[in-house]
């Protein structure tokens, strides 16, 4: 059995520490507000995931090279959203927001500017983990039903996080967990069917 590699082991691991880490986050928000420690906790966790669409990515780079490749671009710009959420927390917190309907009113008062740094970034990163999950299914490199739930947890984030209901935003970091947990079982069962991380 070829031994892992450093960058492969980095995509494993980071494949499952990215959910555990945003899991975690959501613990910390108070009344659907991101808060210093949830932020912080965000913003590894995104920092974390590039690295598991990287290895992600290159499951698909030989059946799929344009898309493995501008799909990885889109994808560490959407992680860079997300960090941004992330960062927007600690920062409004820091200067006296204490309720959720005045930090996003401050927010908000950036302007057209959070278009570029959250709300498009924000968009792309469930979008491309729904793309990804078909490529990755239709492709054999994971199973129809870890397939289904890694879309049904990307489709469910935007839904789980835009009304700040904390029960749903738990619910949906389940799935995406588990669905990763699925996805690293997969890879890592080297089968014709399911696929293995490929180093470049």
């Amino acid at each position: 059995m070829e031994k892992q590699t450093l960058q492969k082991q980095v995509w494993n691991t980071s494949l499952l520490l990215a959910p555990i880490l945003l899991a975690a986050a959501q613990f910390f928000w108070d009344d659907g507000r991101v808060t210093t420690t949830a932020g912080v906790l965000q913003v590894l966790a995104f920092t974390v995931w590039i690295f598991s669409f990287q290895g992600l990515f290159q499951v698909v780079r030989k059946d799929l090279p344009t898309y493995s490749v501008i799909g990885f671009i889109l994808a560490a710009y959407a992680c860079i959203g997300g960090n941004n959420f992330g960062v927007d927390g600690i920062y409004t917190e820091a200067m006296g927001f204490t309720d959720l309907e005045a930090a996003a009113e401050f927010t908000g008062s950036i302007g057209s500017s959070t278009l570029a740094f959250l709300f498009i970034p924000g968009g792309l990163f469930p979008l491309s983990m729904m793309i990804l999950s078909v490529q990755l299914t239709r492709k054999k490199k994971i199973r129809l039903l870890t397939g289904v739930l890694f879309f049904i947890g990307a489709l469910c984030f935007p839904l789980s996080r835009i009304p700040r209901i904390d029960m749903l935003a738990h619910i949906d970091n389940l799935i995406l967990l588990i669905a990763h947990l699925l996805i690293y079982t997969d890879l890592k069962a080297g089968t014709e069917n399911v696929g293995q991380l490929q180093t470049a």
